[in-house]
């Protein structure tokens, strides 16, 4: 069980040898920081007579750590769960934690495929975890993190601000973007990130209607849905889609870096002010890098490209990004099916749900053909 301060990670999982494998990999990445609790499945809920969603809110609510609960994992197909809780499901779990004010991140046990990664649009408040329990440990640990860091810097920003919710140096703070760009300290992302409201209309509008009650930002509960509402905006819109910031291959189909030279070391210091770091759900086994900062480290140099500033570097022996599709052509996008570089000639038009601020996420037009009647 946790002490009384520290913070907990609630696990949803019905299969015993996964739940306890899952312990062994996170429990030493959290070290003191969190602590992993797994919902008991096996004990009968001591209000059956309810919907599955008002058991799990009751059992939360009574179980004497709720107030320090930062996030809560399931699995996506709870369906061989115990006979006390026959019937739950990952529905019922959001649905519960949406009300309780929790963020929710769910996996699937079994590799998705590309159908099933695109039929499931961004925005339903459940943010993605990897099938591949390795990474999904580092996931939840990134996560469980970046929640609390997110807390801190929202009581901070509280303290910089008056009662009517307005910066006290007179500077106002008027969209979704501005607010997480300030808290990120990077306010020039303010107009990018307002471009990626568009793909999560259920969490902005948490977002909105905390800046239009200035009495709910005196209520703790509307607080904390903000900062579950930031966040999963963040995790799973921002960081997915490159855009305002872009993952390894994307950084270096941007730069027209070959992937396996931009992972060099020697590549990387160049390019190391622009990196997403000490902030919050910073995850090193999945480094990001801010775009507007690459675009600044090239520009200085009076570089076109990111490869140029390599070669006036003296870096001669770094290779241009090839488009998976045809390695004759220089790539500049991200293909979100396959993960990898992709060129502007060989991709489809974005998918329509694709944040309007995604605009180096792309799909390969086979695949785009492929599973146009599920994506539309």
């Amino acid at each position: 069980m946790p002490t009384d301060s520290t913070p907990v990670v609630l696990l949803f999982e019905d299969d015993k040898s996964i739940a306890i494998d899952f312990a062994k990999r996170v429990k030493p990445k959290f070290g003191k920081t969190c602590h992993l609790e797994v919902f008991p499945l096996d004990e009968p809920p001591a209000n059956s007579y309810k919907p599955y969603e008002d058991r799990v809110e009751d059992w939360v609510r009574a179980c004497g750590f709720y107030d320090r609960i930062v996030l809560v994992v399931t699995d996506r197909d709870l369906s061989a769960n115990s006979n006390h809780w026959s019937g739950l499901s990952q529905t019922a779990v959001s649905g519960a934690a949406k009300k309780l004010g929790l963020p929710v991140a769910g996996y699937r046990r079994a590799k998705t495929n590309a159908v099933d990664e695109f039929k499931r649009i961004p925005g339903d408040g459940l943010i993605d975890l990897s099938p591949d329990v390795v990474k999904r440990a580092s996931q939840v640990t990134a996560l469980a993190n970046g929640f609390l860091d997110l807390q801190k810097r929202m009581a901070d920003w509280h303290q910089s601000h008056d009662g009517a919710g307005q910066p006290k140096s007179g500077t106002r703070r008027r969209s979704p973007g501005a607010l997480l760009a300030g808290i990120l300290q990077q306010p020039t992302t303010a107009g990018h990130f307002d471009t990626f409201a568009c793909g999560d209309q259920v969490t902005i509008g948490e977002i909105l209607s905390f800046g239009q009650n200035s009495k709910a930002r005196m209520s703790k509960q509307i607080e904390r849905r903000l900062i579950v509402a930031l966040g999963v905006w963040l995790t799973d819109l921002v960081m997915k889609y490159p855009g305002v910031l872009v993952n390894q291959v994307a950084a270096a189909s941007y730069l027209d870096i070959h992937p396996d030279d931009f992972a060099k070391p020697q590549v990387q210091k160049l390019f190391k002010g622009a990196r997403y770091t000490n902030l919050p759900f910073e995850d090193d086994a999945a480094p990001l890098w801010w775009r507007h900062l690459l675009e600044e480290t090239v520009s200085e140099t009076q570089c076109a490209s990111g490869l140029e500033l390599c070669e006036k570097k003296g870096l001669k022996k770094v290779r241009f990004c090839p488009c998976d599709e045809d390695p004759t052509l220089h790539a500049g996008y991200y293909c979100m099916a396959t993960y990898t570089p992709l060129s502007a000639e060989q991709s489809s038009p974005r998918v329509r749900w694709f944040p309007p601020g995604a605009d180096l996420a792309r799909l390969k037009a086979r695949i785009y053909r492929k599973l146009a009647p599920w994506i539309g």
